[in-house]
């Protein structure tokens, strides 16, 4: 039986229904760590309830040997830390143990110690050894994923017993993260961590979850709420939270965060499920730009899973010949000569036909099966750009673009795989160019610099492709070491009948001429649109004006009538276009 400590100050405040939330684990503590409130859960927890608990050194209920380190933990807030954290075993009415993961805060006006627990999952018994902190996570000091799904297994077990409970999964990360780690270095991402996981925890209530799911990723696990829309407001407060800058250091720097939703119901049996679907949810909100929120349906999961089934062919596309290389013309404006060609692939799926690029583009980077590909779509391109010169021979020599990812740009063995199909090719280096897209390229800026460094020592041509779409700035640009760029199709579009975009190409080229840089415009479809980039001063052009992307039997016969016919517009040829679209949302391939 626990010793009567001491009765608190007449003037303490009366227990309020936020006390009585049920499964919340609360406590109050006076400054001497003494049990002043706590919540009515401690009872099915501990089997010790007000009467047991109230007025006695929360120390007690500590097992001995994990009170040394409960008091350190308790004794660096206010000097150190507003909040600490720290796992433990509590004893229960019947001798055993059970794990505990605290978090415990401290109000300075009122001298009194917030403390709140969620289960580890973990009964200990008295004479086992110390409780190790597995589920807290070392940088944050949130719980971890472990202890994250526990809870949530709670919830699912609490909503069993009471169908009028309803609670929610919320599954958030922070957009563009690897971007912040790479360009300005990982203590700054973990700054920036840090940073968020105090900001969720001071958009909840103290009875929700917030854990740290790994890498970028937090969970949020709202119980007890009113209705659907309480999520929404939370994942709204938090990404309102986000717009202000995050100062770090020397450093200031903006974050957006993606969120996903899944709500409980009959269909769920399993916490991982549950997190899974929020997961399925955030990345939806990502593919729509960022910045936004998802409620997980389940159009979503079967969508997921024609996914796998579409990545499953992906992986055995390669070794049964499904790939088609395509080739799109690039004229030079001022005489519209075919100058080139932009090689590009395409999926000759046996059953579902041609895929488009913007479908299984980005699976192929997702998978990392985008580096294969790309292997073959450059050993493709310039074998054939090899076999046209030999059969046509021309001064200057036509050119072939190849698309390059930005996994295949942190890939270790770019250069090698060039150097090496260029020397089983024959085709010279000066003949072979390099596109890169604009936010590939500011990934890892630094990096991206001394790599385009090393491939330009080996005569290759470099073009920043979807230039004006991304985000790189002067500094980088003038440090790239390109040779052309890319304008992208969006702003070609309207050239001919928008002021503002016809002041952004012309600004655009201003500033390539500026550098020493040629341009390209892609998605020329109209003459007055080819008529005004002429007079602007653009060098070359690509789109459905022109030509389609076309097979490589068809592209030698633009190659055979620009020979004959120098100087005729290819569109005179060339197979009649469809309705002008992006071939993949990170660059055509």
């Amino acid at each position: 039986m626990m010793s009567v400590y001491r009765k608190p100050p007449q003037a303490f405040p009366v227990e309020s229904a936020f006390f009585r939330l049920p499964g919340a684990l609360l406590m109050v503590l006076d400054e001497n760590w003494v049990i002043q409130m706590m919540s009515e859960s401690w009872q099915e927890v501990l089997g010790l309830g007000q009467d047991a608990l109230r007025w006695h050194p929360f120390i007690e209920v500590v097992h001995e040997l994990d009170r040394e380190d409960m008091i350190d933990r308790l004794c660096r807030i206010g000097d150190e830390l507003s909040t600490v954290r720290f796992s433990c075993r509590c004893r229960r009415s019947d001798g055993t143990y059970v794990g505990l993961a605290w978090s415990v805060s401290f109000d300075p006006d009122h001298m009194l110690f917030y403390a709140s627990a969620h289960e580890t999952g973990v009964n200990l018994s008295e004479h086992e050894a110390r409780l190790p902190e597995v589920f807290v996570d070392g940088l944050t000091g949130l719980p971890n994923r472990g202890l994250f799904l526990d809870r949530v297994n709670h919830a699912m077990q609490r909503a069993q017993r009471n169908k009028q409970l309803q609670f929610a999964v919320i599954h958030c990360g922070i957009d563009r993260f690897s971007v912040i780690n790479h360009s300005l270095g990982n203590r700054i991402g973990d700054l920036l961590l840090i940073e968020i996981a105090n900001l969720l925890r001071r958009s909840t209530r103290p009875t929700d979850m917030i854990a740290r799911l790994g890498g970028d990723e937090f969970g949020i696990l709202l119980e007890d709420i009113k209705d659907p829309t309480s999520p929404v407001r939370v994942i709204k407060r938090l990404q309102e939270s986000c717009v202000l800058p995050f100062h770090l250091h020397e450093h200031e720097v903006f974050a957006s965060m993606s969120a996903g939703m899944t709500l409980n119901n009959s269909h769920y049996d399993h916490p991982d499920v549950m997190l899974r679907d929020a997961s399925l949810a955030m990345n939806r909100a990502k593919t729509q730009g960022g910045g936004g929120y998802a409620m997980f349906d389940r159009g979503m999961h079967e969508e997921a899973l024609r996914r796998l089934d579409l990545e499953l062919d992906l992986r055995r596309a390669l070794e049964r010949n499904q790939f088609e290389a395509y080739y799109q013309p690039i004229v030079r404006l001022r005489d519209t000569r075919l100058v080139g060609f932009e090689a590009l692939v395409r999926w000759n799926h046996p059953d579902r036909g041609l895929i488009s690029p913007a479908e299984f583009i980005p699976l192929a980077e997702d998978s990392g099966l985008i580096v294969p590909i790309g292997r073959w779509m450059l050993d493709t391109a310039c074998a054939q750009m090899r076999r046209w010169q030999l059969a046509f021979p021309r001064r200057p020599a036509l050119t072939v673009s190849v698309n390059l990812s930005a996994r295949q740009l942190t890939h270790p063995d770019l250069l090698p795989e060039i150097r090496r199909t260029l020397r089983e090719s024959g085709l010279s280096p000066r003949h072979l160019k390099l596109e890169i897209t604009e936010s590939a390229a500011m990934e890892d800026g630094d990096r991206a610099i001394e790599l385009m460094a090393a491939l330009k020592r080996t005569r290759l041509k470099l073009m920043l492709d979807d230039f004006g779409t991304g985000y790189s700035s002067l500094s980088y640009l003038h440090r790239l070491p390109i040779d052309t760029l890319k304008v992208d199709r969006s702003f070609i579009r309207h050239v001919h009948d928008r002021a503002a975009d016809r002041s952004f190409v012309e600004t655009i080229l201003n500033l390539a001429h500026k550098l020493g840089r040629e341009v390209v415009c892609e998605g020329v479809e109209l003459p007055a649109q080819e008529a005004l980039l002429r007079g602007l001063g653009a060098e070359f052009a690509q789109g459905f004006l022109y030509s389609r992307p076309v097979t490589a039997a068809q592209a030698e016969m633009l190659i055979i009538d620009d020979r004959e016919n120098p100087g005729r517009l290819l569109r005179d040829i060339a197979p009649a276009p469809g309705p002008q679209t992006a071939d993949a949302p990170t660059g055509a391939y």
